[in-house]
């Protein structure tokens, strides 16, 4: 028996706004350990560059982290189905035909 449910809604995170543009884009990134229990974490939007040096506590910087792996999640997925349907075809006939063309040209 199948443990995993695909059908059954997963436990999402809230996702991190904007404060400028409200964009839910934002990426952290230039993480620093400041003491035991805060890390200093660059904010930055990609849609309006608004950029924000944030200290955050343990608490905040473990959401921060599932909201980052949950993101990370959704694009893995999304990724899945353009390979196993447009991408994985057209890229398999054009790895085909260069190495059927490398494999005519070194019989030649």
């Amino acid at each position: 028996m199948d443990g995993m449910n695909s059908e059954a809604p997963r436990t999402t995170v809230p996702q991190i706004f904007c404060k400028s543009c409200a964009s839910p884009l934002v990426q952290a990134s230039d993480w620093v350990r400041e003491d035991k229990s805060h890390w200093r974490v660059r904010l930055w939007c990609p849609e309006c560059g608004h950029e924000l040096t944030a200290l955050l506590g343990q608490a905040q910087i473990n959401h921060l982290s599932m909201a980052i792996e949950e993101g990370f999640a959704v694009m893995l997925e999304a990724l899945a189905e353009l390979d196993g349907e447009a991408f994985g075809e057209t890229f398999l006939d054009l790895l085909n035909q260069v190495h059927g063309g490398r494999a005519d040209h070194a019989d030649s």
